[in-house]
C-alpha cells in the first residue's frame, strides 16, 4: 500500500458507512473490531442477549450469580469435607500409635 493510498476495504464502504466509522471513537472502535471477531453463533447469542427486556436481562445475571456462588460452595465444601475427614484420619492413627500396642 502506497502512503496515502485507501485500503481496498473502505473503498467498497458507502460514504455514510465512512462518516460512522469517522465519528467513533478509540473504545467504539475497539469494540467494534471485537465484535466483528465473533463467530456467527456468537453474534446471534449476543444480539439475543441485548434484545432481552430489563426483567430478563437481570433475571440472566442472578441466576449466572446464583450458579457461581454454588460452584464455589460445592467445591470449596468438598475441599473442607476432605480436608476434616483427613484431619480426623491422622489423628486417630496418632491416639492409636500414642496408646501402643494392645495388650
Amino acid at each position: 500500500m502506497s502512503g496515502g493510498a485507501v485500503p481496498q476495504r473502505l473503498r467498497e464502504l458507502d460514504p455514510e458507512t465512512i462518516l460512522w466509522l469517522d465519528r467513533l471513537d478509540s473504545k467504539q472502535r475497539e469494540a467494534l473490531i471485537w465484535a466483528g471477531r465473533l463467530k456467527p453463533e456468537q453474534r446471534d447469542r449476543l444480539d439475543d442477549f441485548l434484545d432481552m427486556d430489563e426483567d430478563h436481562f437481570q433475571a440472566g445475571f442472578a441466576v449466572v450469580k446464583l450458579w457461581t456462588r454454588l460452584r464455589w460452595l460445592g467445591s470449596t465444601s468438598m475441599w473442607i469435607i476432605l480436608t476434616v475427614a483427613g484431619l480426623l484420619l491422622a489423628l486417630t492413627q496418632i491416639v492409636d500409635q500414642l496408646k501402643g500396642p494392645k495388650p
